[in-house]
């Protein structure tokens, strides 16, 4: 890895890390905001809160994902820094603008569109979403 510094990729990761962190995790509001109430009132609050209730659980999903990613590259680089920016399945060099992005990543872009066959793909026509 000589394009990219292992120093600099360490940085940048625990600098991410910090932030990601700093953040903390969403508030999941409940459904009733007095306790004598049984359940919404109104049913457009109802669905309104429970859609709040979903966004804030999904975000929540990918700050504990990211967070795992960048505990194990900060990982890779005190235990195999000779394989930091070497893919883990192929071992070929990860693109230094890949790396720079998301300096957490551990596979290619070949290898990770292998992994994730339906990312980034648009729709070909109105009915292929079956």
């Amino acid at each position: 890895m000589a394009r990219v510094s292992l120093a600099s990729l360490s940085a940048q990761l625990r600098k991410l890390r910090d932030e990601v962190v700093q953040q903390g995790p969403q508030k999941i509001e409940p459904n009733r905001k007095d306790a004598s109430t049984i359940g919404v009132s109104d049913e457009d609050e109802q669905a309104l809160s429970e859609m709040m209730q979903t966004l804030a659980s999904q975000q929540n999903r990918r700050q504990s994902e990211l967070l795992v990613q960048i505990d194990r590259a900060l990982a890779r680089l005190d235990r195999e820094p000779d394989m930091v920016g070497l893919c883990e399945e192929c071992e070929e060099e990860i693109d230094e603008r890949r790396l720079t992005l998301r300096p957490y990543v551990t596979l290619c872009a070949e290898c990770q569109a292998n992994h994730d066959p339906k990312r980034n793909q648009g729709r070909k026509g109105l009915t292929d979403f079956r």
